[in-house]
């Protein structure tokens, strides 16, 4: 045999060793990924992990995060339930209470007064901004539909037809 060709065959060999031993070494032991700041903080995770370990603890970090926000998502919900089942318990005492209220001098003109006090003071910016968008939004398809009238153009009035 030739020395060129010795040379070769131990070189191929020790090409076949070193890829049959990486073959059984995993890659994502030995690559390091950086933790945002954020995370490391609030999951006490070192600053560079290995990719192996990454993987795993942003799935179990992303685990949380969805579990957490379906339940604040559900909780918001239900307070939305309540806040309606209130909402129509008043106005269904309001309807019941009201004519008879209204009678009394005293008692009828408090009533008006009590129920826009408990509006200032439960809601009333949060409902001023709803109505705001609800008006702007209706302007802005009234301008896309450019059919009817708008806030910016007033209805023409009607004049009843005169006999003659």
């Amino acid at each position: 045999m030739n020395t060129r060709t010795a040379i070769a065959v131990f070189v191929l060999l020790l090409l076949g060793l070193g890829l049959a031993s990486c073959a059984g070494l995993d890659l994502g032991d030995l690559v390091k990924v950086k933790t945002p700041n954020d995370i490391q903080r609030a999951e006490g995770l070192p600053a560079t992990t290995t990719l192996n370990e990454a993987e795993s603890a942003y799935a179990a970090w992303f685990d949380d995060v969805q579990r957490a926000g379906t339940e604040w998502k559900a909780n918001i919900e239900r307070g939305n339930e309540v806040r309606g089942l209130l909402g129509q318990l008043t106005l269904s005492a309001l309807d019941e209470v009201g004519p008879t209220i209204a009678g009394l001098p005293v008692l009828g003109a408090s009533v008006p007064v009590a129920t826009g006090l408990a509006g200032l003071l439960f809601g009333a910016g949060r409902l001023r901004k709803e109505k705001e968008a609800s008006f702007n939004k209706g302007l802005e398809r009234g301008s896309i539909a450019g059919s009817g009238p708008t806030a910016t153009t007033p209805p023409t009035p009607r004049t009843p037809p005169t006999a003659g």
